[in-house]
């Protein structure tokens, strides 16, 4: 019975490789390559920013990995023959593509996370703590000034390019770990996965910085108008003049977000590709 049930796997198996082969054109050791690099990429598409958001509708997902999967296809390259992998070598290497494409995928999603922590900072500062809003991506309560953040960071995110950065890493990332890389991470890799980790909060506290500096010195003045006139209500004017400072401050800063995102994402590349040597 037991090579009974073998032989019925092993025909299952070759009745699937014959449907690609028909549909794609595809060989053994080629429809292996395709699964395994298929993937990574929808695990990718899963947590990118753009590419994972909830507005993007399943299908459009779906056939986009498809697509990207056939694309990169032809460039994949293998050190050792996949047509004769079984299950139980096929599964770690499976679970280390999914792991990779995840990677990928939340290290991009990191940089909007940094701008919208600088954004809740900033809220706190103006007295807008509890001006939270719902975030339909996450669910999640997310700042006023931390939703309008991650909107701009959008937007520029697309006009420089971003997405297309995004699709070079994916490609380089089976050029710098392909398939039939076993290794899995290094301790140098994930010393510099903390690091991109810790970053965010410096992102963060440096895209606050104009507006906490400047805020803190609003509530210095008026501590100081407090002292010198004692009848006027400081808490009445405070939060009015912090909210219009604020948003003036921002509404100055705007122009340099772009070069600092530019700043921002050259910095990822160089991150990513030092983590992906590492794999």
């Amino acid at each position: 019975m037991l090579s009974a049930s073998r032989r019925t796997r092993s025909n299952d198996k070759r009745g699937l490789l014959d449907f690609f082969n028909d549909i794609l054109g595809l060989s053994e050791q080629q429809f292996m390559g395709f699964l395994l690099a298929f993937l990574r990429i929808s695990a990718l598409m899963s947590t990118a920013p753009i590419f994972g958001s909830q507005s993007v509708p399943a299908r459009v997902k779906a056939f986009l990995t498809l697509f990207l999967t056939i694309a990169i296809l032809p460039a994949l390259r293998t050190e050792q023959d996949l047509s004769e992998l079984t299950l139980p070598l096929l599964l770690p290497m499976a679970v280390k593509e999914i792991l990779v494409g995840l990677f990928l995928g939340f290290s991009a999603k990191l940089i909007f996370e940094a701008f919208q922590f600088g954004g809740r900072i900033i809220s706190n500062q103006m007295g807008l703590g509890i001006a939270e809003l719902i975030d339909p991506e996450s669910g999640s309560q997310v700042s006023a000034i931390g939703n309008l953040f991650s909107l701009v960071a959008i937007v520029l995110f697309l006009n420089l390019n971003g997405h297309h950065l995004i699709i070079s890493a994916l490609y380089k990332s089976f050029e710098i770990a392909p398939l039939t890389n076993h290794q899995w991470l290094k301790s140098a890799a994930k010393v510099k996965m903390l690091t991109m980790f810790n970053d965010i909060f410096k992102i963060g506290v440096k895209l606050a910085a104009p507006a906490m500096v400047t805020i803190l010195l609003v509530e210095i003045s008026m501590a100081i108008m407090a002292r010198i006139v004692p009848q006027m209500n400081i808490f009445f004017i405070g939060l009015p003049v912090k909210l219009g400072v604020g948003m003036f401050v921002i509404i100055i800063s705007l122009p340099i977000f772009y070069t600092f995102l530019e700043f921002v994402l050259t910095g990822w590349k160089r991150d990513l590709n030092e983590i992906l040597n590492y794999l």
